[in-house]
């Protein structure tokens, strides 16, 4: 089964503005907390680690404008960071076969209706084909990485753990969906742990 990691295609923006500061002064506004090094720590650490959800900590979603340069671009599905944001016409399609490898965040926006996925889902590595790297002694990222087969047969998208949740990675299941529906806006990459 192949696997591939989901990336933005060349020279394209961000879609919103919706940074870990921006989340966590919404997470706090909305619950009425004091502003803390603990907030940001939980959206910038165990959000991408599944270890917190955004529709816990933000139940009501988000508010975020729309960036001018990238509503040029006219994805269906734009990658952000750990996240996928999807328009009205991507939603609807993936909707029901994704809402059970993560969860939906409302994002209100100026005008246009968009929806953050947060994908919750961890698939296992294959540890006989990943490999740790290391510098100087100290672990340094990975030099290989393969997930088990078994495993994500049934998933569509997923992360990992040894990649600390922060990319995003999915099955032919995912792509053949994407492709199917004549989505735009993601990149399907064999290679597991470029940054490019």
């Amino acid at each position: 089964m192949n696997v591939y990691q989901l990336r933005k295609p060349t020279n394209a923006y961000d879609v919103i503005n919706l940074d870990i500061m921006e989340m966590s002064k919404q997470i706090v506004k909305n619950s009425n907390k004091p502003m803390s090094d603990n907030i940001i720590q939980v959206v910038m650490n165990d959000v991408p680690k599944g270890k917190a959800t955004l529709s816990e900590l933000s139940p009501n979603g988000f508010e975020c404008k729309h960036e001018p340069r990238a509503k040029k671009q006219n994805y269906d599905v734009n990658l952000y960071g750990s996240f996928l944001v999807l328009n009205d016409s991507a939603y609807e399609r993936l909707n029901a076969y994704l809402s059970e490898f993560g969860e939906f965040i409302d994002l209100k926006t100026n005008g246009d209706n968009l929806y953050l996925f947060n994908p919750l889902i961890f698939a296992q590595e294959d540890l006989s084909l990943t490999e740790r790297a290391y510098l100087d002694g100290f672990e340094d990222g990975l030099k290989s990485l393969a997930f088990d087969d078994e495993d994500i047969s049934k998933k569509l998208i997923f992360k990992s753990k040894m990649q600390s949740g922060l990319s995003l990675y999915c099955t032919d299941d995912f792509k053949k969906l994407v492709n199917d529906n004549n989505l735009t806006g993601l990149v399907f990459n064999t290679d597991l742990l470029t940054y490019f």
